[in-house]
């Protein structure tokens, strides 16, 4: 078979490649003439391979996913060099929208970024069936590329920024390599291909092809029902790319570049045909560029579980309520920075539906929210007015999502499902700033999720909102003018001490004082008060803060809990020194919290000198007024009751439940204390001398306290709650 002669070579050359592939000893064209425009025939004769981007026709679309705008404008700038066609996305959600309406070939997705980040904009990838196809590589860090690789995403590659150019490009070639081609029919006919045998090339020019592309032998196999011999010595010389001959002109091939040569791209000399950035406000691609998926590869994967419609699990009415979320970024717990739940109109039906159940948690006034994964459902439980009741329920299958996306909220390891992780984030939520502190917890069924709501209670502006009776309010507003001493507020986690706590240090919020806090956590934020948040993980404790606060000349300082002995001497000792100071305690009992303060080490003589007042309280639910039905006493509550007792419950109202309180009989609940001051030298010599609980509060009772089971039994006499809310008080 005779070969053809160098200037059917030197043409073919020209039809692909333009002016640039010229072949030696050939004279390069006039500046003035126009360059031959490539068309997809000329290629088909010539032998090109559909996966190679060589051209404007058969450039692949690659899709840069990164809210670094730098080092978005850097890899687009290579990947157009190399002649991709690039898509730009600032984060998931605008990424998100990219895809469903011009799906790419290939998706460079960055892990951290805000709104949607590249873990969540994966999975919306792969619950598509439409786009199971396309390939994705991950910019992320070592640990987190550890724990990625074990869901099983069908990620081509993890790279670490910065990314050396080189290395880049073979992930990129190698990605595409494994994206299912067209049709066989698309490819050059074998007949045309025998009638033009070409001469073999010489070795560097396969390494060129190799060095640029990446094309492994299998992809030559995989497209096609057999392979055919010879086929890469045959097509070598049509597919050397432009960018071989950039530097001399000239169709000779040369020596592949080194590694050092190859990390930052040269800017190639002008091309005839350069292949303009695609934009996402720019022209969208055809349908004949994307890569149609193999029908085997789509069934070998089956689909994921589908999200439920949130009509499903929630009313239409929680949708209008929703609308009143603010957008704003997500937390960076470094920053402290509060966060916003993403605008449901842009959102996947996964976020909304985590959105939905913290909305309307807050809008229950929830305490706590519980997510509980159980053989068939997940129960999604809120803790309101002290007691848990049902929310909804989801389909287990969505539960490793649901717990994925809170972890990614409060900053946790999404695939560490073996020990317990604690975190929070923050919302805003109608106006107000939400914090939710998450913990999680590996159970037998999976990973129960419980967050604990706070900052939703508003501050009490005045002493008179929190129901004192006239001699407790006296009391309180006495201590409050003491230029130094301790107040201790006492009861069991959400008996309301924080919001007492609180109250107080706002009536002695003045420009003229200098408060410090010490919390764990800050649960209300108070305009001109130094709040601290401790970190016992770094070394920030209630003691090292104390310190602190002594050389920060403070007026009045408030100690979230005094929980060692360390803590309670400093506290102490400030108030003894001339300070105000406030602290918490977990007791029974007013008269039990001074006991408790001796026996944890601290002197008698000093207890008796620096306390003030101590309060103790709880919380009952108040009657719903619009159902509570009255009643007499029954016999199984009036064998805990003494005569007079019994006497003085002549009336007692009981909870029956209606609409309006969503069949529980109660709204709302009502705080109940038990204040003891510390003024009388009888009450000092006490404490002095004994430690003795009975004979304190035998003494505090004839100065006129009322005591909690008192003050519970009041609130049945008047009305305002059941016997059944003032037994838990009673028996506590």
């Amino acid at each position: 078979m005779e070969r053809p002669d160098g200037a059917v070579i030197h043409e073919e050359l020209v039809d692909i490649f333009g002016e640039r592939s010229q072949a030696p000893g050939r004279p390069a064209p006039q500046a003035g003439a126009a360059a031959p425009q490539p068309s997809s025939a000329s290629a088909q004769q010539a032998g090109q391979h559909p996966s190679v981007p060589q051209t404007q026709a058969a450039a692949k679309t690659i899709l840069v996913v990164d809210d670094n705008k730098d080092y978005r404008d850097l890899i687009t700038h290579l990947l157009a060099v190399h002649h991709f066609k690039v898509l730009e996305a600032v984060d998931g959600e605008a990424a998100l929208e990219i895809i469903n309406r011009t799906p790419p070939d290939l998706a460079l997705v960055d892990f951290n970024m805000p709104r949607m980040n590249g873990y969540e904009l994966i999975q919306e990838v792969r619950s598509n069936y439409d786009l199971r196809s396309m390939r994705i590589i991950m910019f992320t860090g070592a640990a987190n590329r550890q724990h990625l690789k074990t869901l099983n995403m069908d990620i081509s590659d993890f790279l670490e920024k910065p990314v050396p150019n080189a290395k880049l490009l073979e992930s990129v070639n190698k990605a595409l390599a494994a994206v299912p081609h067209p049709a066989p029919a698309a490819r050059p006919a074998p007949a045309r291909r025998q009638e033009e045998p070409l001469e073999p090339p010489p070795p560097a020019a396969e390494e060129l092809q190799i060095e640029h592309f990446g094309v492994p032998e299998e992809e030559s196999r995989a497209g096609e029902p057999a392979p055919r011999p010879a086929a890469p010595r045959r097509t070598a010389p049509v597919e050397l790319p432009p960018e071989a001959f950039a530097d001399t002109g000239a169709a000779a091939p040369r020596s592949r570049p080194g590694p050092e040569a190859r990390r930052e791209p040269e800017a190639p000399a002008p091309a005839p045909q350069p292949v303009p950035e695609v934009r996402p406000d720019g022209p969208e691609p055809g349908p004949a560029e994307r890569p149609a998926p193999a029908p085997e590869e789509e069934a070998e994967a089956a689909p994921e579980e589908e999200i439920p419609e949130m009509d499903q699990v929630f009313t239409a009415e929680d949708t209008h309520e929703l609308e009143l979320i603010d957008s704003e970024a997500e937390k960076k717990k470094e920053a402290q920075e509060a966060a916003g739940i993403e605008r449901l109109g842009i959102d996947s039906p996964l976020i909304q539906m985590v959105n939905k159940i913290l909305v309307k948690a807050v809008d229950l006034r929830a305490s706590d929210i519980h997510m509980e994964p159980q053989e068939d459902r997940v129960m999604v439980r809120v803790r309101v007015d002290g007691v848990l009741r049902q929310l909804t329920t989801l389909p287990i299958a969505i539960h490793p999502r649901i717990t994925a996306r809170i972890k990614i909220m409060s900053n946790l390891v999404i695939t560490e499902r073996r020990i317990p992780q604690d975190g929070q984030f923050r919302v805003n939520i109608k106006g107000n700033k939400i914090e939710f502190r998450v913990s999680t917890l590996p159970c037998i069924k999976g990973e129960k999720i419980v967050m604990r709501v706070l900052g939703q209670s508003k501050l009490n502006a005045n002493l008179s909102s929190l129901a004192f009776t006239p001699r407790e309010l006296h009391a309180v507003e006495a201590s409050l003018k003491s230029p130094h001493g301790l107040i201790l507020v006492t009861g069991p986690t959400g008996s309301g001490k924080t919001t007492t706590l609180y109250t107080m240090i706002n009536v002695l919020n003045k420009p003229d004082v200098n408060i410090m806090t010490a919390e764990d956590p800050v649960e209300y934020e108070v305009p001109h008060v130094n709040q601290v948040k401790i970190l016992p993980a770094v070394g920030l404790t209630f003691e090292s803060t104390l310190r602190a606060f002594l050389r920060q000349d403070p007026d009045i300082m408030l100690v979230g809990e005094i929980r060692d002995l360390e803590t309670a001497e400093i506290a102490i000792k400030a108030s003894i020194t001339g300070h105000l100071v406030f602290s918490t305690l977990h007791t029974n009992s007013a008269p039990a919290t001074v006991v408790r303060l001796t026996h944890m080490g601290v002197a008698p003589y000093l207890v008796a000198a620096s306390v003030k007042m101590v309060i103790a309280q709880r919380l009952v639910r108040t009657l719903c007024p619009h159902c509570k039905k009255q009643g007499g006493l029954s016999e199984g509550d009036a064998q805990f009751l003494t005569g007079e007792e019994r006497k003085m419950l002549g009336t007692v109202w009981h909870a029956h439940g209606c609409h309006r309180c969503q069949q529980s009989g109660y709204a709302g609940r009502k705080a109940l204390f038990e204040v003891m001051p510390v003024e009388s030298s009888a009450m000092r010599q006490v404490i002095t001398s004994s430690s003795d609980v009975d004979r304190l509060s035998e003494l505090a009772a004839k100065e006129g306290m009322t005591s909690l089971r008192q003050a519970a039994l009041t609130a049945v006499a008047q009305g305002t709650t059941s016997m059944a809310e003032a037994l838990k008080i009673m028996m506590g």
